[in-house]
Formats: structure tokens, C-alpha cells, sequence
């Protein structure tokens, strides 16, 4: 498929039986699955354009190019941060086909089974983890390494039980060669006594593994949505209209008294910049992700009916619930100069070597442009002392002033700080420099500036108590939403980020990891081997970035407690406007959420297909 053909707008049907607003990583999906029936018609709105043949979302390794152009990106940035020292965040989204899982960085990572299990705790019923793993699986399709990397990365933990085997979504390991770093990643670990447990896809695992990324296993080009889900056999449904440089800029609601609003369709602006309306016979299905929905649903007049008569918007359908609740990790990331001879993705900075690197590439797959080198760990908090963690739970866990759902969340994710087997900290190892303090832009933050070759390792808090906003700044639906994460404002978050900040000095001068570095080489962070608790807390402050996983913003809960959608990711007011992406998260589950979002909206699909069958009948 070219852009041409899918930004064309000519013979569009004036309605369609479902209409998705959203090509991304959900949305697609959905699409894809709603298709499978000749009889339903489906037509996809995207705001961005196709650029599935674009070598920067091609090639696994030249993702973070994508990021703050708004060729690819919604290029989102929040307002000063008054716990993080005013500093502004970066929230890099997909504005392209294939949404998000088109410029990520391709990791495939899973959620835990205490994760998934408290959906359901939190009032969505089957919602849990035994569901929703059969639809991770169905999802994708499981490449196993080859006993060289199965070596070299110590993937002994691999469990090809619990792994998809015939799933649009490539998943695989490539065949290497892999930095060194990542061999003597697990082994750090096991220097440390905390071995890898299982295999982090069966929902319970401790310790450090080598993930495996969304690549195709012998082209080496990046397996997202857009050519996944919509693959060329997929494009040529006659039932299947997917439309590219198409901003939707309302849901038309009609609203009768004492009724559910009825969402009749949508108005976009096409490529020709004519305001355009297309009607839905059955549904309009939001899935543009857990920034660009929120703000819809407003634009829509669908929100805090408030802040909606404050643009001018007349609430059809009023619930402050909606833009609230935004949740995301955030990652501190330690930098340190790597031992003489150790190759690292700066060696990308010399033009001869990029170009051998995208030839190699484009020949074969061959080389690190079609690797996803980068390694992780789950962790409970290092190195607590004694009723540590109990103390800070009593001095920062107050809930007199909670609201109802608030209450809740806060009473599943206490349980999953004390379970001693649930990890609270996710490290990450990335083989090159990272540098917040270059401004909020991911340019300056992955632009590799510094002269040296570095290594780097960052700190997640996998599930945060902060809770950020989103919302509309005004009535025009060209502008950017207000984007807001609030990190660190539950101090909670502080302090436990800080322990897992103080640890990074310890794994960089762990074995085998130690020897790989320069001994008395620089540090991009005001960092030491000592570094004591305060100096961390400082650090997270100053160094925190945002790790491109918002989630929340619309949730799946009771609508008393905080939600937006019901477990059948109906808008509540509404009778057929639904939500299918990331924002209906209650929770946001440890990790990176990319695999995550696929099982929704494939669990999504289902429940559609089941609407209108008992419609039908």
C-alpha cells in the first residue's frame, strides 16, 4: 500500500456499519478482526500518514528518529512539572499508520498475572489474567532464538507453551550479534543471587531477561499494525476502508431526554482539507490512544461539564472522570563510558558506519538496525532495611482524603508493593547514552551528543500512585490537548523510585557488567558507587523521562469509582461509542505496554462481534 492510495478519499461510502477513529496499534486490530466477516463494513480514520515503506519505521533500530517530528508524531509536550523542578516532558505518539507500535522502540514485554487479575478486582468482570493471556497469544506469532542467542543471552528461562504461535504480530530475538552488554546482563543479576525465575510471558517472573522484539524474524523489518494487521491481503477487503490524513475532530451524538446518547457517526477534515461526515450504522469505535481519545470525548461533549462550557462546548453527556486518572512510567536513566574496544550504538554517529549499518540492513536484515538490543529486569525495591518499606507505606499511604476509586486502586497496588514475589522496579539496559538534562525534545535526549561511547541503565517504578490529567485547552480541534503527568506528586513514588535509582550503581559495577566499563571513565549523572538516598531522590527529579506508556485516561471501571467505559468498553451515557486502546486501563501493568494494548483490542473485537450478533437476533 502507498500513502496515495490510502489518503485517497474518493468513492468513500457516506456511512459504514463501524466506524474507528484511529489506524494505530488498537484500532487496526479491531478493524482487521471486524473485517473478517464479509458482511460488516469498516471504515478507519487516521490522522497521520502511511509510511509503512519509511526506512525510519522499517528498521527496528531507527525508531527514536521518528520522535518530535511530527511526521510520525503527535510531538506532545507537558507544562512544567512542579515535582520535577519545572522541567517539561516529552510524550512522543504515533501519528501514523500503525499508530504507536509504528515508531516504538519494539520491545516485547508482558504484564504480570497480579496485573491483568486486578482489572477484575477493580469492578470488570473477566478481565483477568487467564482471559487475557489467550488473547496475547492470539496475537502474535513466537520466532524461538537460535541456540547461539538462546546461549549468548542466557534464554534458558523459555517456556514455547506459553508463547503465540499464529498471530498477525511477529515476534523474535533476530540472530544477533548482540552487544556484550546483553550477555553479561542476566549474568549481573545472578552475581547479585536473584536468577531469573521463569519466563516473564507466564506472568510471574523475578530477575533480568533478554526481551525479544516486534521483528519480523527473517526481514529484520519492524512487525507492527500497520503491516500486520493490515497486510496486503488484508487491504484489499472490499468491506475495509482505511483512510490516512484524516483528523477526526468530533463523535456527532445525538441525545434524546432521559436516554443514552446515540453516536450517529463522525466529522473529519480529509488530505483535500474539506470538513467531511461519515455516518456509522452500528458503532464508532475510539481507539486514538489514551491522549488524542480523552481529548475527543471532550471536543465531543462528552466530559467535566465545566471545563466543557468553558470552550464553549455543550455537555451532551457530563462526567469529570474523563482526561483523569493518566498514569505512565517514567524512567531514570544512569549513563556510564564504556571500556576501550566495547561497540556501542554511538559507533552510529560515523557516517560510514550508519551507511554499512543501513546497507547491511537492507540487503538482509543483517546488522543492528534489525535488533531490538535493548534488555530488562523486574525487581522488588533493593536493598530495604527491616519494616522499611512498612514504614514508608504508613507515612505516605494516607486515604482519609482518597475518593472512592482512588481507594481502590490504592488498596490493589499496597498489596502488590507488600507481595514480596511482585516486582515494583523494572531496569532496563540500552547500549548508548541517554541525556535528559538536554531538554525535554527525545532529539536531545537520544541525539547521542556526548563525545564518548556509553552505556546506559534506567529505572522504572512499574506501578505509579501519581496520577496525571489530560484535557482540552480549547474548542479547537486542530490543537494540541493539555498533557500533563504530575510525576512524583504521591511522594510514595519518590521514594520508592530513589531505592531503585540508588541500585543502578550497583548493577553497572557488578560482574561480568564491571569490567565492560571504563574504570575511570565519565558518568553523564552526578553519580557515585555511594551514592546515598538523597542525592538519588535528586537525580529522579532531574533526570526522569517519560517512558511513552499513558495509560488510564478513559477507564475501565465502575463510573461511581472513576470510570469512563464499562467492561464492554461502552462510554457511559452512550449506547454504541466504545473506547479501545490504552486509556481504558485502570492500572497501568509493570512493563512495556505495547503487548498489552494488542490483547485488548483483540479482546475487543471479540466483544463487538458479539454485540451484534445478539443484535442480530
Amino acid at each position: 500500500m502507498t500513502s496515495l492510495e490510502t489518503s485517497s478519499l474518493a468513492e468513500l461510502r457516506e456511512q459504514y456499519d463501524y466506524v474507528v477513529v484511529g489506524g494505530g496499534t488498537a484500532g487496526l486490530v479491531v478493524a482487521s478482526r471486524l473485517t473478517e466477516d464479509a458482511t460488516v463494513s469498516v471504515l478507519v480514520l487516521e490522522a497521520g500518514s502511511n509510511r509503512v515503506d519509511d526506512p525510519r519505521i522499517a528498521a527496528p533500530g531507527l525508531a527514536a528518529s521518528t520522535y518530535d517530528d511530527p511526521e510520525f508524531d503527535w510531538c506532545i509536550t507537558s507544562p512544567p512539572q512542579e515535582h520535577l523542578n519545572g522541567r517539561c516532558i516529552a510524550e512522543p505518539r504515533g501519528r501514523t499508520l500503525g499508530g504507536s507500535s509504528a515508531i516504538n522502540l519494539g520491545m516485547v514485554i508482558y504484564p504480570s498475572r497480579t496485573d491483568l487479575d486486578s482489572w477484575e478486582q477493580l469492578g470488570n468482570e473477566g478481565w483477568n489474567w487467564d482471559n487475557l493471556s489467550q488473547y496475547i497469544k492470539r496475537s502474535q506469532t513466537f520466532t524461538p532464538p537460535s541456540s547461539e542467542i538462546k546461549e549468548q543471552l542466557s534464554l534458558q528461562y523459555i517456556d514455547p507453551a506459553v508463547q503465540g504461535e499464529s498471530g498477525p504480530l511477529q515476534v523474535s530475538f533476530g540472530d544477533g550479534p548482540f552487544p556484550t552488554f546483553n550477555g553479561a546482563w542476566p549474568k549481573v543479576f545472578e552475581s547479585l543471587n536473584h536468577r531469573i525465575t521463569g519466563d516473564p510471558m507466564s506472568g510471574i517472573a523475578k530477575g533480568a531477561f533478554c526481551n525479544p522484539g516486534s521483528i519480523h524474524p527473517t526481514t529484520r523489518t519492524r512487525s507492527h499494525a500497520g503491516v500486520t494487521y493490515y497486510n496486503p491481503e488484508v487491504a484489499k477487503r472490499p468491506n475495509l476502508r482505511v483512510v490516512t490524513e484524516a483528523l477526526v475532530e468530533k463523535i456527532l451524538l445525538e441525545k434524546k431526554e432521559h436516554a443514552d446518547a446515540v453516536a450517529t457517526g463522525v466529522k473529519f477534515v480529509g488530505k483535500d482539507g474539506v470538513q467531511k461526515i461519515v455516518a456509522a450504522k452500528h458503532e464508532v469505535i475510539l481507539a486514538a490512544g489514551a491522549i488524542k481519545t480523552p481529548h475527543l470525548l471532550e471536543l465531543s461533549g462528552i466530559g467535566d461539564g465545566t471545563l466543557l462550557r468553558s470552550h464553549g462546548i455543550q455537555p451532551i453527556v457530563e462526567n469529570p472522570n474523563v482526561g483523569e486518572n493518566l498514569q505512565e512510567h517514567g524512567f531514570v536513566p544512569f549513563s556510564w563510558e564504556v571500556a576501550e574496544g566495547q561497540m556501542t550504538g554511538e559507533a552510529l554517529r560515523n557516517p560510514e558506519i550508519a551507511a554499512g549499518a543501513m546497507a547491511a540492513w537492507q540487503q538482509s536484515g543483517a546488522g543492528p538496525l534489525g535488533l531490538c538490543a535493548i534488555a530488562s529486569a523486574y525487581m522488588t525495591p533493593p536493598e530495604l532495611q527491616d519494616g522499611e518499606l512498612h514504614s514508608l507505606i504508613t507515612e505516605y499511604l494516607k486515604s482519609e482524603t482518597l475518593s472512592p476509586g482512588m481507594k481502590a486502586q490504592y488498596e490493589v497496588l499496597r498489596k502488590m508493593l507488600e507481595d514480596e514475589e511482585e516486582p515494583s522496579g523494572q531496569y532496563t539496559l540500552a547500549p548508548f547514552q541517554i541525556t535528559p538534562e538536554k531538554g525535554p525534545s527525545p532529539k536531545g535526549i537520544f541525539g547521542m551528543t556526548e563525545p564518548e561511547n556509553f552505556i546506559s541503565i534506567v529505572s522504572v517504578l512499574n506501578r505509579p500512585f501519581s496520577r496525571g490529567t489530560v484535557h482540552m485547552g480549547c474548542s479547537d480541534p486542530q490543537a494540541k490537548p493539555i498533557f500533563d503527568p504530575r510525576f512524583f506528586s504521591h511522594p510514595l513514588d519518590l521514594e520508592l523510585h530513589a531505592r531503585h535509582v540508588r541500585w543502578l550503581e550497583t548493577l553497572a559495577w557488578t560482574e561480568p557488567m564491571a569490567s565492560l566499563l571504563k574504570p575511570a571513565g565519565r558518568r553523564l549523572q552526578n553519580s557515585s558507587r555511594d551514592i546515598s538516598l538523597e542525592t538519588a531522590r535528586e537525580l529522579a527529579r532531574d533526570r526522569i523521562v517519560a517512558h511513552y506508556h499513558v495509560a488510564g485516561t478513559t477507564a475501565m471501571m465502575p463510573r461511581e469509582k472513576g470510570g469512563v467505559v464499562d467492561p464492554q468498553l461502552k462510554v457511559y451515557g452512550t449506547q454504541n461509542l466504545r473506547v479501545v486502546d490504552a486509556g481504558i486501563f485502570p492500572l497501568i501493568p509493570r512493563g512495556n505496554i505495547q503487548a498489552t494494548v494488542f490483547a485488548v483490542a483483540e479482546k475487543a473485537a471479540d466483544i463487538i462481534r458479539a454485540d451484534a450478533k445478539a443484535r442480530s437476533h
